[in-house]
């Protein structure tokens, strides 16, 4: 679902990590960030159906947002192996969703959307102005005029408070065993979660293969992007906090804005 091009990280990240993925987000209520996405779509954007997903991840919430409308999904990813994964979660569903490998910084679908989305602060994984601005860039290519592009990010108000949460994470799921330290460095603005996955044999309980993933997220202030915004080819309709209709303040755990193309 992200990657961090600051290590050449794009089609390394959560390939290996694709089989326990679903298992490590399962607390997330992907049913109500579902909800409140369609909820943004329907006041900006109401007659907007095509769509296009950044960042899928394994397309959980893909298939949610093809429950909710009649929306025409594209679900893109970076990692081959989450979208592997998602392709036949869709295929149990009996999806028309279309799934494609693609790098949001160098977007190139060959179409335009009504709507463009990218959630769970897959932009914390850009590092780099260059970064940010190609992702805006590429959306602003792919959307008609009138079309909306909706994401979001975390901030340095919500790392302190989440990565002790995380840390000393430890699970199983199937065959595989996995544990996660999380730890945020304040001074650099990073947010490093380390994740260490076995995956045993199912007969014999040896370990067969053993892999490590270090994902290192930027966490970025409100007006650093709001700054780049101004210097794309969108404009800000919107910017709220966490999964309300507030408006964000320097002060938000998460921020989603709405920016549009025209």
């Amino acid at each position: 679902m992200h990657f961090d091009r600051d290590q050449d990280q794009s089609t390394v990240i959560y390939n290996k990590l694709a089989p326990v993925y679903d298992h490590i987000m399962k607390d997330v209520d992907y049913e109500d960030w579902t909800d409140y996405i369609d909820c943004i779509i329907r006041h900006h954007h109401p007659y907007g159906n095509r769509v296009l997903e950044l960042a899928c991840g394994t397309g959980t919430m893909a298939l949610a947002m093809e429950e909710r409308d009649e929306y025409e999904i594209t679900a893109t990813d970076a990692s081959a192996e989450m979208i592997r994964i998602a392709r036949l979660k869709g295929r149990r569903k009996k999806s028309s969703i279309s799934w494609m490998v693609q790098d949001m910084c160098r977007l190139s679908v060959g179409r335009t959307f009504d709507i463009i989305y990218m959630v769970f602060d897959s932009l914390n994984y850009l590092h780099q102005k260059e970064q940010i601005l190609s992702v805006f860039e590429g959306a602003a290519c792919h959307l008609d005029t009138g079309g909306i592009f909706i994401f979001d990010f975390t901030t340095p108000s919500f790392s302190p408070k989440i990565a002790p949460l995380l840390d000393g994470e430890h699970n199983k799921h199937r065959n595989y065993i996995y544990s996660r330290s999380s730890r945020y460095d304040r001074e650099n603005g990073i947010h490093v979660n380390h994740f260490v996955v076995e995956k045993k044999d199912l007969k014999s309980g040896r370990t067969i293969d053993r892999f490590e993933e270090i994902h290192n997220q930027r966490i970025w202030r409100f007006r650093e992007i709001k700054s780049m915004v101004m210097q794309s080819g969108l404009r800000m309709l919107a910017a709220y906090e966490d999964f309300d209709f507030s408006d964000a303040t320097d002060n938000s755990d998460r921020i989603t804005m709405v920016l549009s193309h025209g």
